[in-house]
């Protein structure tokens, strides 16, 4: 294995320089990637993980809806529910209208069909 330094303008804080055991062919692949760039292979570490950094940060935090839609568990609306949907009505709206309606809960419902716990 071999062991990737890579320090920081302030090189005399321990805390500014990271160590890294990488397999020797990720190194070589480092070291022809820099030659290329004309860089050290430092310096195009250093780039390589400030560009990853940059890149995580503007991805931000997935939504649940997007985790469940890459792994393909969300499915298009049907044509027959795309017909129940009421144009101009917000979501505030519908919910306002869910807390008045009459009647018990959907899980006071549930709850009294399942019967009493044994």
């Amino acid at each position: 294995m071999f062991f990737c330094a890579l320090k920081t303008k302030e090189a005399l804080n321990p805390m500014s320089m990271i160590v890294i055991d990488i397999p020797p062919q990720t190194r070589e692949r480092l070291e022809e990637q820099a030659r290329k760039a004309g860089k050290t292979v430092e310096a195009l570490t250093r780039e390589l993980i400030e560009t990853a950094l940059e890149t995580r940060q503007e991805a931000g935090p997935k939504t649940a809806r997007e985790v469940l839609q890459a792994a393909g568990r969300i499915r298009p609306l049907s044509d027959t529910l795309r017909r129940k949907i009421i144009p101009d009505v917000t979501l505030e709206e519908v919910r306002l209208a869910l807390t008045q309606a009459a009647g018990p809960s959907l899980s006071a419902l549930i709850l009294e069909q399942r019967g009493p716990k044994p």
